[in-house]
């Protein structure tokens, strides 16, 4: 007797990828505002798969092995993607009301409080110098460190100026002067301290931190250190 007068050799495949052909080809009728291919419908288009195919020439093991490490894939990586987005958004909104290190030159002086300044040597150096000036750019502070070790370093500002008053709270900037071992001039990196006021999580490159300073947003990713 021949195969077709046994069963008619219907036989249901799956799509490439994760995404089946449209609204009308999806499992249980749904509609076409989701046309991604769920466990649920990925387990009923699997289950008709084999209740129609050819029992003279079945799916091979090898290729329903195959389908289903697609699925598990693209599944685990859209898992993987959110769990990512989820964290990052939980890190960033630690943050608010925390004060972030960023590129940048700015002390924040507040009421009856020190500033706080952090930068970075590319090496050990005998002597680190800070000049802070006020938003006029007069020279109202100074800071002599000594020596300090290679790396991410920070400083406090007390806020008295060089004529040994109370500087009034609002926004500063500094300058460093760095003297490496050997004598010669070490090029320091300069990072702002200031303090993350709002989380945005709309953004298409990840979290934005808003900041205070009058200092413009930032990635979370352009944190270099958190105190």
């Amino acid at each position: 007797m021949a195969a077709s007068s046994i069963m008619p050799a219907t036989v249901t495949a799956l799509p490439a990828g994760s995404q089946v052909p449209g609204a009308s080809s999806s499992p249980g009728g749904a509609g076409g505002a989701n046309s991604t291919l769920n466990e649920n419908a990925f387990l009923q288009l699997l289950t008709t798969q084999l209740e129609h195919q050819d029992p003279l020439n079945p799916v091979s093991p090898s290729d329903f092995a195959a389908e289903l490490a697609q699925f598990a894939t693209a599944t685990g990586v859209q898992n993987l993607n959110t769990a990512f987005a989820a964290a990052g958004g939980l890190q960033a909104a630690a943050l608010v009301g925390r004060n972030v290190a960023v590129a940048g030159n700015t002390l924040v002086l507040g009421a009856g409080s020190g500033a706080t300044g952090a930068f970075s040597l590319p090496g050990a150096a005998s002597d680190v110098r800070v000049t802070i000036a006020n938003a006029q750019g007069q020279v109202v502070g100074f800071l002599d460190l000594g020596p300090m070790a290679a790396g991410t370093q920070s400083f406090v500002w007390n806020g008295q100026t060089l004529a040994g008053t109370a500087a009034p709270p609002g926004v500063y900037r500094y300058t460093l002067s760095a003297t490496g071992t050997n004598g010669a001039a070490l090029a320091a990196t300069s990072f702002s301290v200031v303090p993350v006021t709002a989380v945005s999580l709309g953004g298409t490159g990840g979290p934005s931190l808003s900041l205070g300073g009058g200092l413009a947003p930032v990635a979370l990713s352009a944190v270099q250190q958190v105190f």
